[in-house]
């Protein structure tokens, strides 16, 4: 690595999460952040023009932002890995886009290993010459509340924004939620706006019936998290008139901080607070109340995956639908056991894989066919 006058970081597009990660770098390393543009046709036909040809769509999707990101001023790229292929792309990217000319350090997460604060400091001094363990400290908090808002914020969205009498009544007040985001000093003034956001939120007329539509979703990180790469699948799904739910995020999956209520939705096999937990003793015991499903560990978020789909099957949800990116391998894992459950609780099941060459069209004539048929299904029951 070779010493820069300033430094300018960049991490891909992963729906709105670059809001908080642009804070974190913005104070508490001190450095700049180049937040990549929106993600478009554009970046991931960019992404898929200089990727192998059977790599997962994540990958390709990042080289796309990657390479906006550079052209945009970027000269630091943060790559934090994975529990699957990911876990070696950083290399990849890498090595791809110092062929092809551009001038950039790479901040890779998942080489470092670092073992613990004090380890991931001394990893980020190298592009923040100025930060230190306090500054780090002190911005961690709001940080972190920044993204449990977020997260819940969204899922209130997707259970009610389908019904909703003013047409984007809900974006537009988290819209405004995130552009306080950029302006926050502390922790206290991100709760303070997630509950006036939540408060607005309320207060939108919605008609909603008793007894809606349920529609669960369960899937890959990185493709059911960004709206950009699953092609909108919750919004469009909530426009059509269903309650969506999706348990994936980061609050409960990487940051393992779930609050009370996701807690209770998922009651039926988190009958422990896994805030206690480690992430690799979570891991485990995730495996070990799949046993009815799955006896060994597939890979990443797979054993997440058939948890999740049993328990919105055991609650009667109306449909559950299945994302991932196409070659996702511990996906393909998880779909034959997904048939079983489909098969055991008689629960209809939307398997949707996305590649760079998926169009709107095709995926969203699934959908209504799905919709419509759970809809009739519903109300025959």
């Amino acid at each position: 690595m070779k010493p820069r006058e300033e430094y300018r970081l960049c991490y891909p597009q992963l729906g709105n999460y670059n809001v908080p990660i642009s804070y974190f770098v913005r104070h508490g390393l001190g450095d700049q952040y180049v937040t990549p543009p929106p993600m478009t046709k554009k970046t991931i036909e960019l992404g898929a023009k200089y990727s192998p040809d059977f790599v997962c769509a994540p990958f390709k999707c990042m080289m796309g932002c990657y390479i906006e990101a550079l052209e945009k001023g970027a000269n630091v790229l943060i790559q934090t890995g994975g529990t699957c292929r990911l876990g070696y792309y950083g290399e990849l990217h890498e090595q791809i886009l110092n062929d092809l000319g551009y001038d950039f350090d790479m901040m890779n997460i998942t080489i470092a290993r670092y073992h613990n604060l004090f380890g991931l400091l001394k990893g980020m001094k190298q592009f923040a010459q100025d930060t230190n363990l306090f500054r780090i400290l002190r911005t961690l908090p709001a940080t972190a509340k920044m993204i449990v808002c977020m997260d819940k914020l969204e899922d209130y969205m997707r259970q009610n924004m389908g019904f909703e009498t003013e047409d984007r009544a809900h974006e537009k007040v988290y819209q405004k939620f995130l552009a306080k985001m950029h302006d926050v000093k502390s922790a206290r003034e991100v709760r303070l706006a997630y509950e006036q956001a939540l408060s607005d939120m309320k207060s939108i007329p919605c008609n909603k019936p008793e007894h809606p539509v349920r529609i669960g979703i369960v899937g890959e990180y990185f493709t059911i998290m960004d709206p950009d790469s699953n092609h909108e699948v919750e919004k469009k799904f909530a426009k059509m008139g269903a309650e969506v739910h999706r348990w994936m995020n980061l609050s409960n999956s990487v940051m393992l901080c779930p609050d009370e209520t996701s807690l209770k939705k998922l009651k039926g096999y988190l009958t422990y607070d896994i805030r206690k937990f480690p992430s690799s003793i979570w891991h485990k015991i995730q495996l070990k109340d799949a046993g009815k499903y799955a006896k060994y560990d597939m890979g990443s978020s797979s054993v997440s995956t058939v948890l999740l789909a049993e328990e919105y099957a055991k609650r009667g949800f109306d449909g559950i639908v299945h994302v991932k990116s196409f070659g996702c391998t511990p996906e393909i894992g998880a779909v034959p056991v997904l048939h079983n459950i489909s098969r055991d609780y008689k629960v209809p099941i939307l398997f949707l894989s996305y590649d760079t060459q998926t169009g709107d069209t095709g995926i969203e004539t699934r959908m209504e066919a799905f919709y419509d048929m759970i809809a009739m299904r519903k109300e025959v029951q």
